[in-house]
């Protein structure tokens, strides 16, 4: 009996190239979801080269002696895996930017040597920017030539319409369903003072300062909350964010809770009420798809595929970036308004399980893998 295009498939071999926490960030946390998808290994051979250049958020983009030997051992394995196991698809999260593009381009050209197809998730955006100079342009033409691009939104692939002509896969981030703790979380809101949260790395552009300086005008105006932080240290450091706290004089109404992960994260944004991403530089936030999931309204700015996420007025709000006033604004209507709190956090919970449950995330990139690999098999 003749074999199936999908039993041809399931013979075929991916590595994937892929970094994984430490340190945990949206991106490393999605491709260690996707080494563990039991679907992908159920219909592929799998093989796995899983990178950690930083120890932690502060290291990231900073070059040293331990990269360096980290970066010739990682050379060494995927030379192996090209070599010995002869991958039929290169699954790759390549740096898009920076000092990390050029690394990880050198890999790039030993996977073309080997004429092994390569898939490229882009977690991360600027190459539009940086194509307007002629030499990356070139580096990013020669690194994107014939293969293929999952970018995570439609709303980001102008970022790659200078640099690469083939087509562009959409892969929404999705993630683990927390649905029977979502079932409790109306009794978990009694709490008559509203907890406004902001979670994420203390990366300045992350907004946090922008979030600081929307409770300040809370608080100055008498409204009743309690603001959580909770993320890891990164350039700005818990010393940085407790003097800017002080500065506001909302030491009072303000906590930081530090990097929390796992279920007691879970704990903290399902006993929420308002998310708070003021974020001036992201793509997809998976914090958004926390929220949405625990039943939590969100306020973000529009930035990235943030307002792909977030419908204005139904599961949030959205505001422009840089402006505190704007934020404090939405997270008052928010306060004052319980039933709108609710029936905006029903909505993103509804919308979560539409689209962006980590099931739904496995079975499209389950299937982008199956169509270029049945569009090499058809060359």
């Amino acid at each position: 009996m003749p074999l199936t295009m999908q039993d041809t498939v399931r013979k075929n071999k991916i590595l994937f190239f892929i970094k994984t926490p430490p340190p945990v960030t949206g991106a490393t946390l999605m491709n260690q979801r996707v080494h563990d998808s039991q679907l992908l290994r159920d219909n592929f051979s799998i093989r796995s080269i899983c990178i950690s250049y930083a120890g932690s958020v502060e290291n990231l983009g900073r070059i040293g002696l331990k990269k360096a030997f980290t970066i010739i051992r990682v050379f060494m394995r995927v030379f192996n895996e090209l070599l010995f196991h002869r991958p039929h698809l290169v699954y790759f999260q390549i740096s898009p930017l920076g000092v990390a593009f050029i690394r990880d381009l050198l890999f790039v050209s030993v996977i073309r040597m080997f004429r092994v197809k390569i898939v490229f998730h882009l977690h991360g955006k600027g190459i539009d920017i940086e194509a307007q100079k002629k030499w990356k342009k070139a580096l990013y033409k020669y690194a994107f030539k014939g293969q293929s691009i999952i970018c995570l939104s439609h709303l980001l692939t102008y970022d790659i319409q200078k640099v690469y002509n083939g087509k562009a896969y959409i892969v929404n981030n999705g993630i683990p369903d927390v649905s029977e703790k979502f079932k409790v979380i109306t009794a978990s809101k009694v709490n008559p003072t509203p907890k406004v949260l902001f979670l994420s790395n203390l990366i300045i552009s992350k907004g946090i300062i922008d979030f600081l300086d929307a409770l300040e005008i809370l608080n100055k105006k008498g409204i009743p909350f309690h603001g959580l932080i909770v993320g890891a240290e990164a350039n700005l450091s818990k010393q940085q964010l407790l003097s800017e706290i002080v500065s506001r004089n909302i030491s009072e109404v303000v906590t930081y809770l530090g990097s929390i992960y796992g279920e007691e994260k879970s704990n903290i944004i399902l006993n929420s009420h308002v998310l708070v991403h003021p974020t001036k530089e992201d793509c997809f936030p998976g914090v958004l798809l926390e929220s949405m999931q625990s039943g939590i309204p969100i306020i973000a700015t529009v930035e990235g595929a943030i307002s792909d996420i977030v419908d204005d007025g139904v599961t949030g709000f959205l505001v422009d970036k840089s402006s505190p006033a704007a934020i404090a604004e939405k997270i008052q209507i928010l306060i004052d308004n319980p039933a709108l709190r609710k029936r905006m956090g029903i909505a993103g919970r509804k919308k979560y399980e539409e689209k962006y449950t980590l099931a739904h995330f496995e079975s499209n990139l389950n299937n982008v893998f199956f169509e270029v690999l049945n569009s090499e098999l058809k060359v």
